[in-house]
C-alpha cells in the first residue's frame, strides 16, 4: 500500500515555487519518479564517461531528495558479468542483508566479496554523465557502445554487443514454479 509522503519543489508557469506530493511505497521506498524504465543506447566518451538517460537522472534526483541527500548518486557493482546500478538506500539494504548471514558458504562468501568489493558510489556531473570505474568497465567488458536497461528498482549497464547476444528464452516454467503468472 503506497502512501503520500514528502514534497517535491517545482516552478509553476508563473515562476513561483510550488510543491507536489509524490508517492512512496511501504517503508519509504520511493516509487514516484524513482524508477528505472526503458532501454537506452549510449556511447562512452573519450574519458570513459556515460551520459545517463533523463529518466535515470530523475530517478536518482528523486531518491536523493526523498532521502535528504544533497547530491544524487548510485552504487555500481558487478552482478553476473554485468554492471548493476542501485539507489543508495536499496544498496545499503542489500549489503545489510548479505552481511547479516552468520556463516555463509564459501560460494556465498565469494559472491559477497565480489559484489561488495567491486562496488563504487558514483555521482552524475551537471550534464548527467558518470565515469564508469575501470575495474567495473574491465569486468563488464565495456567497449564504446553501451546499453542501459532499466529494471524498475535498479538498472544494468551492458556492452552493446553482449546485450544483443543475450538469447530470448522461454522462462514460463520457471515463472509458474515461482507462482508468478504474467499475461503477455
Amino acid at each position: 500500500m503506497a502512501r503520500l509522503c514528502g514534497q517535491r519543489r517545482f516552478l509553476d508557469s508563473r515562476g513561483s515555487i510550488g510543491h507536489k506530493w509524490e508517492k512512496v511505497g511501504i517503508a519509504g521506498r520511493f516509487v514516484g519518479t524513482g524508477r528505472f524504465i526503458g532501454t537506452y543506447y549510449r556511447a562512452l566518451d573519450s574519458k570513459g564517461r556515460l551520459l545517463l538517460p533523463p529518466r535515470f537522472i530523475e530517478a536518482l534526483a528523486g531518491a536523493a531528495e526523498s532521502a535528504g541527500h544533497e547530491r544524487p548518486s548510485c552504487w555500481l557493482t558487478m552482478l553476473y558479468n554485468r554492471i548493476t546500478g542501485y539507489l543508495p538506500e536499496a544498496w545499503e539494504e542489500t549489503v545489510a542483508k548479505l552481511c547479516a548471514i552468520p556463516m555463509p558458504s564459501r560460494q556465498l562468501s565469494n559472491f559477497k566479496t565480489r559484489l561488495i568489493g567491486m562496488a563504487h558510489e558514483i555521482f552524475p556531473d551537471a550534464q548527467g554523465r558518470v565515469r564508469i570505474p575501470q575495474p567495473l568497465a574491465r569486468c563488464g567488458n565495456l567497449q564504446k557502445d553501451i546499453v542501459l536497461a532499466g529494471l524498475m528498482d535498479k538498472f544494468e549497464i551492458w556492452d552493446q554487443g553482449e546485450f544483443e547476444a543475450v538469447p530470448s528464452e522461454d522462462v514460463s516454467a520457471e515463472l509458474a514454479a515461482s507462482g508468478i503468472v504474467v499475461n503477455l
